[in-house]
């Protein structure tokens, strides 16, 4: 028998929960409440991976004057991402990722400062930013002391676009039948999700893609190896010429001949190491469809 996760659970929280399922003194069922819990319990646990796995730290109180980044987690499961201050000022970004919907919605500021310390329990105002309050902090993360400003934004903006894609996946679990069809990580769904994100139509965010990866591919095809950001490399690798040979088919015992293959190039894509320590950090129980390592290089 399960442990019952709702009860666990901070009283904000489940206020949160019974308030998404419509309960305002009538009877919800036990089990849709377990569920919405379990998917918060999914998310915090999330959360805190990312938050150890890009190496920040939680912390009770950001005050006003510290200058780091941070990236805040409310009661309701929204995500308040700021970058380090320079001059005391700051970009943010608000993702509110709702259980019914496919793409967060999202608001953006640049030159933003804290109106006052930001304390875990409690709302955090911002001057000069489109939004003026979060809801209440749950969990206040912040880069180590002494970290530089590029780095700040790089663990900042990875874990947040991180976070924000994987409380989309887990929200999934308790869609509708009607939204549960929708692929999250298709060409359309990430182009949605990249013009909502940048304040884009759908339409010139496909084009930016469509550029980029047109430009890969020219780059390949013109005999370049190209890096294609934090992921690897991909690049055109000579394969041998092939002799024609017999071999047996398993399933009927007949010898089947297998036609001789000239030499040629192959598109091969080696990944990055950094992409190799993230992946053996994922806890296999959570990724289905897992494969056998095919042997490719690794990109320093």
């Amino acid at each position: 028998m399960h442990e019952k996760v709702f009860e666990s659970l901070p009283a904000e929280i489940q206020a949160q929960i019974a308030s998404l399922l419509g309960d305002n003194g009538k009877t919800v069922d036990e089990d849709d409440r377990e569920r919405y819990a379990r998917v918060w319990s999914d998310k915090y646990e999330l959360f805190m991976g990312q938050m150890k796995s890009v190496g920040m730290e939680i912390v009770e109180k950001l005050e006003s004057g510290d200058d780091r980044g941070a990236i805040l987690l409310t009661y309701s499961g929204s995500l308040v991402s700021l970058g380090p201050a320079k001059g005391g000022k700051r970009w943010l970004e608000y993702a509110s990722i709702k259980f019914r919907g496919d793409v967060p919605d999202f608001i953006k500021g640049q030159g933003v400062s804290l109106s006052g310390d930001v304390s875990q329990g409690a709302v955090a105002e911002f001057a000069g930013s489109p939004l003026k309050q979060s809801s209440s902090l749950y969990r206040i993360a912040v880069c180590p002391e002494g970290t530089g400003e590029t780095d700040q934004e790089q663990r900042i903006r990875e874990a947040t676009i991180y976070l924000t894609n994987g409380f989309l996946k887990i929200n999934r679990t308790v869609a509708s039948a009607g939204d549960s069809s929708v692929e999250q990580f298709t060409a359309k769904s990430i182009a949605a999700f990249i013009a909502k994100k940048h304040g884009l139509t759908q339409v010139a965010s496909k084009a930016i893609i469509d550029d980029y990866l047109s430009t890969i591919e020219a780059g390949v095809l013109l005999g370049e190896r190209v890096p294609v950001g934090k992921l690897g490399a991909i690049f055109l690798k000579a394969r041998a010429a092939r002799k024609a040979r017999v071999m047996k088919n398993l399933a009927t015992g007949e010898d089947i001949l297998v036609p001789a293959k000239p030499a040629c190039l192959v598109p091969k894509f080696a990944v990055s190491r950094s992409l190799k320590e993230k992946g053996l950090l994922v806890d296999p129980a959570t990724v289905s469809g897992f494969g056998s390592d095919d042997g490719e290089d690794e990109e320093d």
